[in-house]
């Protein structure tokens, strides 16, 4: 019975701060997006407010908004729902919170059990920080600039980017369960496919960097004949992903009227926008290059690390050699390919981490300092780039 009585109380207090790691998440991201959403500043935000407000004019969305609606969708939703007593604009900032939120409450859920209360702490504390996160800016005393030029992680100016990071995570999630399990629910592969969708009807950034990595991962296995859930990679990931990309490709670059389309055009759009860009990729992913260095012995052995990494060099081929032709050159839509496979490989090792420092009985005082060494340095970055997205009407 006390046995009983100890693990209900276990379960409240993680759900207490699984709730804790959400509301955390919810408060700070309110400044920073009310200000971005509700004053004149430059971002991308009433753009999507004009998109959704077409929509209820005309009853039809563009052809490059076509492909990807869901943002405007719900903010619809939301309007209608409260009988126009939520604007679009309203809809848009509630929508922004609530992922900031589901985001950490995510990270927390994934990061999974530590024992001791103290670790209980450090994984709500990396939960709601890992938000947060960026690269670390040193550069901007330099040239002024807090985004152009790096791989952003925390975004305060484009609202698919961050709509999209919650699908992206739960895909990863689910993509964990099918490589490292012979066989799954077949509840586990219709949400693989649903969430798929979702996140391709939000941006295709993600799908265009987690199914080629997947892929690679697949034929890996494949060729290693190691047990892996085969059918869940297929029908709750690649084949609905595929559909879906071919039916966006063909809805925004297939029209007639279609004046852009994609070509190989490497650095063309990043170097247009800043300089010094090697640097400011390394100090991107300090991070994640320390993980590499700690964990480069289980770099394949460990199958999520595998996808992560795989992802993040696709991400980073799109980001800098990729481009759209016509007047979307300068738009830099592959840009986000490099932020959401950037941001999914922190999340993988900083889990990997927990794992690895808080539950086996080795010391690793050397790889914890470098790690929360290089965490901080873009922890701070975060700081300093949320401070200048609060303070100016400028995100660059």
């Amino acid at each position: 019975m006390q046995k009983e009585m100890d693990m209900l109380k276990k379960n409240l207090s993680k759900r207490k701060n699984l709730i804790l790691t959400f509301v955390l998440c919810v408060i700070v991201s309110i400044p920073v997006f009310y200000y971005r959403i509700t004053q004149p500043v430059d971002s991308d935000f009433g753009q999507h407010v004009v998109f959704a407000q077409e929509f209820l004019d005309k009853g039809t969305f563009e052809p490059g908004v076509a492909g990807h609606p869901v943002l405007q969708l719900m903010m619809i939703f939301l309007t209608k729902i409260s009988g126009g007593a939520i604007g679009l604009y309203a809809g848009m900032l509630l929508l922004q919170i609530f992922v900031s939120g589901l985001n950490g409450a995510l990270v927390y859920l994934w990061i999974g059990d530590l024992e001791g209360k103290s670790r209980e702490i450090w994984r709500v504390i990396a939960s709601v920080s890992v938000t947060l996160l960026a690269p670390f800016m040193i550069l901007a005393l330099k040239d002024g600039l807090f985004y152009f030029g790096y791989i952003g992680i925390a975004n305060y100016h484009n609202p698919t980017v961050n709509l999209l990071k919650p699908a992206a995570i739960l895909s990863v999630m689910l993509a964990e369960k099918a490589l490292n399990h012979a066989a799954n629910k077949k509840s586990l592969v219709f949400l693989s496919a649903a969430v798929i969708a979702l996140s391709s009807g939000i941006k295709p950034n993600f799908v265009l960097v987690f199914l080629p990595a997947l892929g690679i991962v697949f034929l890996y296995l494949l060729i290693t004949k190691k047990a892996f859930d085969k059918w869940m990679l297929v029908l709750g990931f690649a084949l609905p992903g595929l559909i879906i990309l071919a039916l966006q490709y063909s809805g925004v670059y297939g029209a007639k009227s279609s004046e852009a389309g994609i070509i190989l055009a490497p650095f063309v759009v990043e170097s247009a926008f800043s300089k010094h860009l090697l640097l400011k990729f390394l100090l991107s992913s300090l991070f994640v290059i320390q993980g590499l260095i700690v964990f480069r012995k289980e770099l394949i052995s460990d199958r999520l690390l595998f996808l992560g990494w795989l992802m993040f060099a696709i991400g980073i081929f799109q980001n800098y050699f990729l481009a759209e032709t016509g007047r979307k050159t300068m738009h830099g839509n592959f840009r986000w390919s490099g932020q959401i496979a950037l941001f999914l490989l922190v999340i993988i090792i900083l889990r990997k981490a927990f794992d690895t420092f808080f539950t086996k009985e080795r010391d690793y005082l050397i790889q914890k300092i470098s790690f929360a060494t290089t965490y901080f340095l873009q922890f701070a970055g975060g700081i300093a780039y949320y401070i200048y997205c609060l303070s100016s009407m400028h995100y660059r």
